[in-house]
């Protein structure tokens, strides 16, 4: 595999995705094309002209825009410092315009291997319609695809150890259990394709009826929404509530006999220029029509979780270059595997969390990101202003709980207390 020279002329081919018309199928098990580049960025000053995709384990990453991810960059040095010594290389391929990116790199040095592919050439060679994570084996064979810009320590690990499929389990409970107990992670065999238009829109007449069905997958989860509407399959009846009135499931109260872990398919498709509010308000009340329930608001005395910052210090600020935000929320493993599949209506204490990434996000934000799967409310008390950034990691040989290192790694304080609460509370009609 050789360093390609620019292509003579011609760029004017119509695009689809990220790096072009992908017009490859490459799939698991198909042995892994070649990779073009123009110039090696990192390490800087490297004089290489071929990449050798066999002998380790290669994780290949597509990132066009480097220097506004700062803090995914960060997260991937972390993966590939924990990886040294281990038979695996990490290779990221960019894009983004050497003026812009080389005085950035002198000042955040990127792991692993940087490569420079102005013209998408090997995006497009791997058939990649996102910037998909491609894990290639050491025979030189497609392991499988992940669509994520980073790899995560639990499926690289799998990936080294061979404790990895990309056949999908059939959605029965049954068998979905026994996948579980064989602690083995999927990858998806081929790359992330778009659906064509309108294919995950649910073939009803527009009105505004919020259709209810019991799912036809017992396990299976699948989140579509548009300006037009919403098709929400395999969703309990709390996780479809919180989604529809923008809450965490622990600030709403449902009937013990609505607050199982029974799944329904939803499915709205809304009149020709209806906004997205009116959407919303017509399955709020779809929602209490067909469950014959009614919804209000109640402030309520609950259990709550109090966050803190007594010595008033915040966490690091963020990299004014960074847009957006980013997050992610790890919890520790469920303690059956039925816990694991009706996660959804199991919510969990606050030290089951073992890590946590924000990028760019308000104290606000990292409550609300925190909460989404704890037993009870998380209050904002630390009286900070502005964004921050927030990592929580575990550490290594350590058994400390996350309110623990919460204290020693972002300064902030959790304790349990009880605090007047706004909830929804539904109530049979």
């Amino acid at each position: 595999m050789h360093a390609q020279p620019p292509p003579d002329g011609s760029v004017s081919s119509p695009r689809v995705g990220v790096f072009g018309l992908a017009t490859a199928r490459i799939k698991a098990g198909d042995r892994a094309p070649d990779i073009s580049f123009t110039k090696v960025l990192q390490p800087a000053g490297a004089l290489l002209n071929s990449v050798t995709l066999t002998g380790r384990t290669t994780v290949l990453v597509f990132l066009p825009q480097i220097s506004p991810n700062s803090q995914a960059i960060a997260m991937w040095n972390g993966v590939v410092e924990r990886f040294a010594g281990k038979p695996v290389q990490f290779i990221m391929m960019t894009s983004e315009k050497e003026s812009i990116l080389l005085p950035w790199l002198t000042q955040h040095p990127v792991g692993g291997t940087v490569l420079y592919d102005p013209y998408g050439r090997t995006g497009r060679s791997y058939g990649l319609e996102m910037t998909d994570t491609v894990y290639i084996g050491s025979d030189g064979k497609i392991v499988g695809f992940l669509p994520a810009f980073f790899p995560d320590d639990t499926t690289l690990n799998a990936v080294l150890e061979g404790h990895i499929t990309t056949t999908r389990p059939a959605t029965d409970k049954a068998s979905v259990k026994a996948f579980l107990a064989s602690h083995v992670v999927p990858l998806n065999a081929e790359p992330f394709r778009w659906p064509p238009p309108g294919a995950n829109k649910p073939d009803f007449p527009p009105s505004n009826t919020l259709h209810v069905s019991p799912a036809k997958d017992e396990t299976g989860v699948s989140d579509s929404a548009a300006d037009d509407f919403w098709n929400l399959q395999g969703f309990s009846l709390i996780r479809f509530v919180a989604k529809a009135y923008d809450l965490n499931p622990i600030r709403t109260v449902l009937p013990a006999s609505l607050n199982t872990n029974k799944r329904y398919d939803f499915a709205y498709v809304a009149p020709q220029g209806q906004t997205r509010e009116e959407m919303r308000q017509h399955i709020q009340q779809g929602i209490q029509d067909y469950f014959h329930v009614s919804a209000t608001r109640e402030d309520r005395l609950v259990d709550v979780y109090v966050m803190t910052a007594p010595n008033g210090k915040p966490p690091a600020h963020p990299d004014p270059n960074d847009p957006g935000s980013l997050s992610s929320v790890g919890f520790g493993s469920a303690a059956t595997i039925d816990d694991a599949m009706d996660a959804s209506i199991r919510p969990a204490g606050i030290d089951t969390i073992h890590t946590v990434d924000l990028i760019n996000g308000t104290i606000d934000d990292f409550c609300h990101t925190l909460e989404q799967g704890l037993d009870r409310p998380l209050i904002n008390e630390t009286h900070l202003d502005g964004k921050f950034d927030f990592h929580v990691r575990t550490d290594e040989g350590k058994q400390d709980n996350f309110t623990e290192r919460l204290r020693t790694q972002l300064n902030l304080v959790v304790t349990p207390a009880q605090r007047h609460v706004e909830m929804l509370v539904f109530t049979p009609q």
